[in-house]
């Protein structure tokens, strides 16, 4: 019998899970949906079932995923819990159920289990196949039009570990770039870099060593390399029984830099010292010859997790800002530029521009933040990149917008040409719309409101699949 869910921070008001699958055909559109737009978004977050039975954290909720499908004018949603061997057992049991670790009795290690995961983070389109991502699995794949869980990909069984929510997609060759961490096992210093062609085929696969075992949740590459940034966001198995938590943010440890040459082995991996400073998203990432340019939203350490003493993050330090990394491959400097000194989160781009230099970005934002609010983003803003200028669209202090994905209006047009789809949730309606919004002009407003009558709980990500 399910029970009720505990008065907790990220299971109340928006964070809370919503009881039910729907599906809803021809929604109410205020405005007018742009000619062209055709395809469909997808986004995913976490969503439990059932009740937890013991601590829980935002990142650990069964993964649900919600489709609006564009039609000539014309919007479908519907939302469908991903049935990995988790949630299923749980339906089968009627409650919430721990992921089983068994420690090896011989090494006592936790080994991975790349089948045992949430799906909860992102959601992709690549080699005909729609990918549901979370942070230690395969990729799992649902139906792009029904969203019927088909189970974890096949190309898993030629990975070495797992794939991590934020592969990049080369658009010059299709290839997907992703990694794991903590290969092997808990606690691993291992990392896995993976190469999938743009069939779907893996064709590269290797594993290589990190400084020190620690939460890698993102990373970027340009035209000519791969970087992997390791932040002190460090694991420790015994710090679980004394400060709740395995994971706690150890500034001691310093920011590694893994730079590898794309197509070079991982043994010709350099390390240099970045900046002292957690970062859970990039922007984007290219370079000049030498040069490298990246585009973070960093935090002076890791928001919602612990210092190793146990103390949370001060309500300064967990305030993300647009940088900007310059890098000199040559001396091996790293200076940082700042952006925009606004709390913001969830970057992203017109990805036809990865790994490439780009002009356009746009976040989710916050210029009014306050202690207590529940880390709501109520803009989405426009940054130029170039020139410095900032366009916004702001939602109402109080209510939330997720990530913006952007749409191109075509295939031939320039960048920044399209839109932007982001879901707001409405608190004094409790209920959720996707908005369109000009990437060009965001502060004029939706072009179009898409209303649904209930909410969607707050997630992490998503992206367009083109008709």
């Amino acid at each position: 019998m399910a029970t009720p869910f505990p008065n907790h921070p990220q299971l109340r008001g928006n964070y809370a899970p919503i009881n039910f699958e729907a599906q809803i055909q021809d929604l109410v559109v205020e405005g007018s949906i742009p000619q062209g737009l055709s395809g469909s978004l997808y986004r995913n977050g976490p969503n439990p079932k059932y009740a937890p039975t013991g601590p829980y954290h935002w990142f650990a909720g069964d993964g649900m995923v919600h489709a609006f499908h564009f039609n000539n004018g014309r919007v479908d949603y519907l939302n469908r819990w991903i049935k990995t061997p988790k949630h299923l057992s749980e339906l089968a049991e009627g409650r919430s159920l721990p992921r089983v670790r068994r420690p090896d009795p011989d090494t006592g290690r936790v080994a991975a289990d790349h089948q045992n995961g949430l799906a909860n983070t992102h959601i992709i389109w690549h080699g005909e196949q729609l990918l549901a991502l979370d942070e230690g699995s395969y990729p799992f794949e649902l139906d792009s039009v029904t969203l019927d869980s088909k189970g974890y990909s096949a190309q898993g069984g030629a990975l070495s570990g797992a794939m991590t929510a934020h592969p990049k997609i080369d658009p010059m060759t299709g290839e997907l770039h992703g990694f794991g961490y903590m290969t092997g096992y808990a606690g691993s210093s291992m990392i896995s870099y993976h190469v999938v062609n743009k069939a779907g085929t893996v064709i590269r696969s290797d594993v290589f060593e990190a400084p020190y075992p620690a939460m890698v949740h993102d990373f970027v590459m340009t035209a000519d390399y791969v970087l992997f940034p390791i932040f002190p966001l460090t694991f420790d198995a015994a710090r679980a029984t004394k400060i709740g938590s395995p994971f706690a943010f150890d500034a001691a440890q310093g920011t590694h830099i893994g730079v590898l040459k794309r197509g070079a082995p991982v043994s010709e991996m350099r390390w240099i010292e970045g900046p002292l400073c957690f970062v859970f998203h990039y922007q984007n990432a290219w370079n000049e010859g030498d040069q490298i340019t990246v585009d973070t939203v960093e935090f002076a350490v890791a928001p919602n997790f612990p210092l190793v003493d146990g103390s949370l993050p001060s309500y300064e330090d967990a305030q993300g800002k647009v940088v900007r990394w310059h890098i000199n491959m040559k001396n091996g400097e790293v200076r940082q530029e700042s952006i925009l000194d606004v709390a913001s989160e969830f970057p992203r781009m017109d990805e036809r521009y990865t790994a490439a230099r780009y002009r356009h970005g746009y976040i989710a934002a916050a210029s009014q933040r306050q202690k207590g609010d529940g880390g709501l983003f109520h803009e989405i803003t426009h940054i130029d990149m170039d020139s410095g200028t900032i366009r916004t669209w702001d939602a109402g202090l109080g209510n939330g917008v997720s990530e913006p994905v952007f749409v191109p209006e075509d295939e031939v047009s320039g960048e920044g040409e399209g839109w932007l789809l982001a879901t707001v949730y409405r608190e004094e309606t409790r209920s959720s719309e996707l908005v369109v919004l000009n990437a060009a002009a965001v502060d004029d407003g939706p072009v179009a409101s898409i209303r649904l009558d209930h909410r969607i709980p707050f997630g992490f990500h998503g992206s367009w699949r083109s008709a």
